[in-house]
């Protein structure tokens, strides 16, 4: 994950429901061009649909005109996205994995999300604000080395 960047494409994004075709728009076709495979391909989009779902029902309150970035690099080995915002700090990466049994056995439906983002990703770091960086960071990646 040390290896420069060699292609960036961002993102501004509206904190809205109605947002989240477009990202994935955008995340499907730079993971297209990086050479990833259609299932592959719609496991990253499905992975960062969540992640922003959650940055725009639960950090921003659905309120559109709050704003969020997505920035997308690729190296030699890896594609990352990350998604960028000012709400409150919140580390998905330190949530526990659902009791699965219970989750069923309850009937729940939603309340997945950091679990796919989890499993589907390569890696998933989270990066708060701070004086060294000016904006929370969800930091996914996905690696490049075995895409064929």
């Amino acid at each position: 994950m040390n290896t420069p960047a060699t292609h960036t494409a961002t993102m501004q994004v509206r904190a809205s429901l109605s947002e989240l075709a477009s990202v994935r728009a955008f995340v499907e076709q730079n993971a297209v061009d990086a050479g990833f495979p259609e299932a592959t391909v719609f496991q990253i989009s499905l992975a960062v649909d969540e992640a922003c779902s959650n940055v725009i029902r639960h950090a921003y309150k659905e309120n559109p005109g709050m704003k969020f970035s997505l920035l997308i690099s690729r190296s030699a080995n890896d594609f990352t996205i990350s998604i960028l915002d000012d709400a409150e700090s919140f580390d998905p990466t330190n949530m526990p994995p659902p009791d699965m049994n219970k989750y069923f056995a309850e009937f729940r439906h939603g309340g997945l999300g950091v679990h796919i983002i989890k499993k589907v990703m390569d890696f998933v770091t989270y990066i708060p604000a701070d004086e060294k960086h000016p904006h929370n960071e969800l930091r996914l990646v996905k690696n490049l080395l075995y895409v064929s």
